[in-house]
């Protein structure tokens, strides 16, 4: 008897759904889907409003996490839209018994000796924190057994949904173009790069990484991604919102290498084929696929000098990173603008076996900018710093002088691109290689014979 009234209980749910018209998508196609990489995605598409005679058109397949505000609705020859509200109440036992205070519900326990069940009438006085019940002439709080509603409120729906008020009866179905913001839809670029051993080349291609947890499916959707950053001002609304629709008349509707074309100041990558994205989903699209990138591999050695105080003895010994550059270029055998994401770099070894060798974010590079990745330390090429001199010239004057040890305990040549940050006005006395100055960074290259070590000197008076 008791699995009946829960049964009837969800034909109940079914039942009220049908009090309100549930608008269908008419598209076949599926929606246009543009997600953009802060989170946010545009969904556009075309709904058959079928209000069956009443005012009120409830749309589902919306998600929790639309932005009320931010819909737009199109109708072709219909009555004027005046309200939009989104009811995002979800259908569970949390918000049955919210709807249930002060009223009585059945509480059904079951004798673990005989499994037979009893019945008995209870009061819902609170939820907060715990259940809390009246049953006969006792308080209860949070009691064993299960609970069975003797209805279900009409607002309450398996999903969230979009209520339309219209100004008159829809008297026959309307097609309308509805487009609209929600939050938790992301994308990123995802790249790999297999490098020759020399590092002089590399063959790079991206996939887009999207996840869908807006809380709804998209299927069957043509994707468009946006690269950059795109202003948001406020974060979207939750809860239940309401608001007046008279400015809301006009649409927004916007009409291997991923096909790109620009967007305003961003770049939009258009998927081929359609995609269904499922909620709690991740998909991986492909984006480029470039072959015989010319590369550069860099080690560098970066570090502020110490020239306003004495340094007692030879720092500890430090290793070298390991940069890997390319330009974004067509000379370079590339040239279209990369999106922001992670890069993991690999290189076959002596047996062809490919092997990771590290991995690094790129911001988003236009054409003609540099992609300069950080793949680790060195092992092979270490270096020690030690202050050799130091005085005070004047008040605000120093002379500083310093020898960088180079090691390379590898079977090639390397060359080390030394970068000192000099605070302060500064004037290099006497160096025995030639530096270059980079505002207040003074570089060399250092170059280390195989199983061997180069020493860089030089001498520097600072101005404060």
């Amino acid at each position: 008897m008791f699995r009946a009234i829960s049964i009837i209980s969800v034909f109940t749910l079914a039942v009220s759904l049908t009090h309100t018209a549930i608008a269908q998508d008419i598209s076949k196609m599926g929606p246009r889907l543009t997600i953009y990489a802060n989170g946010l995605a545009l969904v556009d598409e075309v709904r058959k409003l079928d209000g069956k005679g009443q005012k009120t058109v409830r749309l589902d397949r919306v998600g929790p996490m639309i932005i009320t505000d931010s819909v737009r609705l199109t109708l072709n020859n219909g009555p004027a839209l005046h309200e939009i509200a989104l009811d995002s109440d979800i259908l569970n036992r949390q918000t049955l018994l919210a709807r249930s205070l002060g009223k009585t519900v059945q509480l059904v326990r079951v004798n673990p000796a005989t499994g037979a069940e009893t019945i008995e009438q209870a009061e819902v006085l609170s939820i907060a924190g715990g259940l809390v019940l009246r049953v006969g002439g006792r308080i209860e709080t949070n009691p064993p057994g299960r609970i069975v509603f003797n209805d279900v409120p009409a607002d309450l729906n398996a999903t969230p949904t979009l209520s339309l008020t219209f100004a008159e009866s829809l008297k026959a179905p309307i097609d309308a173009q509805m487009a609209y913001l929600t939050s938790g839809v992301t994308w990123n670029a995802v790249y790999t790069a297999v490098l020759t051993p020399k590092h002089d080349q590399l063959d790079l291609n991206a996939w887009a990484k999207v996840t869908n947890n807006a809380g709804v499916d998209f299927a069957n959707a043509d994707v468009s991604l946006v690269a950059g950053d795109v202003r948001r001002e406020s974060p979207a609304p939750r809860g239940k919102i309401l608001m007046r629709a008279e400015a809301m008349a006009t649409s927004d509707s916007s009409s291997f290498n991923a096909p790109r074309s620009e967007l305003s100041a961003f770049h939009m990558y258009s998927m081929p084929g359609r995609v269904t994205l499922r909620n709690k989903e991740t998909r991986q699209l492909r984006l480029l696929d470039a072959k015989g990138v010319k590369s550069e591999r860099v080690l560098e050695y970066r570090s502020g000098a110490p020239v306003f105080g004495p340094v007692r003895g030879t720092q500890r010994l430090q290793p070298v990173r390991q940069r890997v550059k390319f330009l974004n270029n067509t000379d370079s055998k590339l040239g279209v603008p990369l999106p922001a994401g992670v890069l993991r770099a690999y290189v076959h070894d002596s047996e062809g076996a490919l092997r990771f060798i590290g991995e690094d974010r790129i911001n988003n590079t236009a054409v003609g900018n540099e992609v300069s990745l950080d793949l680790g330390r060195a092992f092979d090429v270490t270096v020690k710093r030690q202050q050799t001199d130091f005085k005070r010239t004047g008040d605000r004057t120093t002379e500083t002088a310093f020898t960088l040890t180079f090691r390379n305990g590898g079977t090639s040549t390397s060359v080390v691109k030394v970068t000192e940050e000099i605070p302060g006005d500064w004037e290099i006395l006497s160096e025995n290689m030639t530096h270059r100055r980079d505002g207040i960074s003074a570089t060399w290259d250092v170059s280390v014979p195989e199983n061997g070590q180069m020493d860089l000197t030089y001498r520097v008076r600072v101005r404060r």
